[in-house]
């Protein structure tokens, strides 16, 4: 059962993390250690059979990560780009998932409370009464799943390497998302 005193330790290692302590690690902090204990999970130690799903990437997603110790490098923190302040827990080897959200995000009038006085709340709040839990059902590929690539193709455009099944089939050639789609950067010739 998450305390006061693992929520401090828990915020203050978010904090180091991300370089501040803001609302937003506040409330990830507590939503991630929330999730983990729903999960069944002990903190401060790395979980080869969860993965996250964030589906933000403000504040609150260094928070998650730095309490689930899930990252983007051992494909165990996957990035949604929703917009929401969600998390989903997934437990590869059980199939159990749940989505956990903040439920004062998602009211429309906001209190006016400052950083520190919301961290209060959060320490000394119970869970169960910040955030909603659902439970979802999640399907992977293999190709999602962690480990070593699981398929390679070569970009028939660029000629770069694409790893993950990441590519798309264009007139039975391989072509990268960013040749298929248009890229966020353009090639300056000099």
């Amino acid at each position: 059962m998450m305390n006061e005193k693992d929520y401090e330790e828990q915020l203050k290692m978010a904090g180091e993390f991300h370089g501040e302590i803001c609302g937003g690690i506040a409330i990830g902090t507590k939503l991630a250690m929330y999730g983990m204990e729903l999960m069944g999970m002990e903190l401060n130690q790395r979980h080869k059979n969860l993965i996250v799903f964030l589906e933000i990437d403000r504040c609150m997603a260094d928070a998650v990560q730095s309490v689930t110790k899930c990252s983007m490098g051992k494909r165990s923190l996957k990035q949604m780009y929703y917009g929401k302040f969600a998390v989903t827990f997934y437990n590869m080897d059980t199939g159990e998932a749940i989505r956990v959200s903040d439920a004062d995000a998602n009211k429309k009038e906001k209190s006016k409370e400052t950083r520190d006085e919301m961290i209060e709340r959060f320490k000394k709040t119970p869970a169960e009464e910040l955030f909603n839990v659902e439970k979802v059902k999640v399907q992977l590929k293999e190709s999602q799943m962690p480990g070593k690539p699981h398929t390679t193709a070569w970009c028939s455009v660029c000629g770069e390497k694409v790893t993950d099944g990441r590519h798309l089939v264009r007139g039975g050639k391989p072509i990268c998302i960013s040749c298929a789609e248009g890229s966020y950067y353009e090639l300056i010739e000099e």
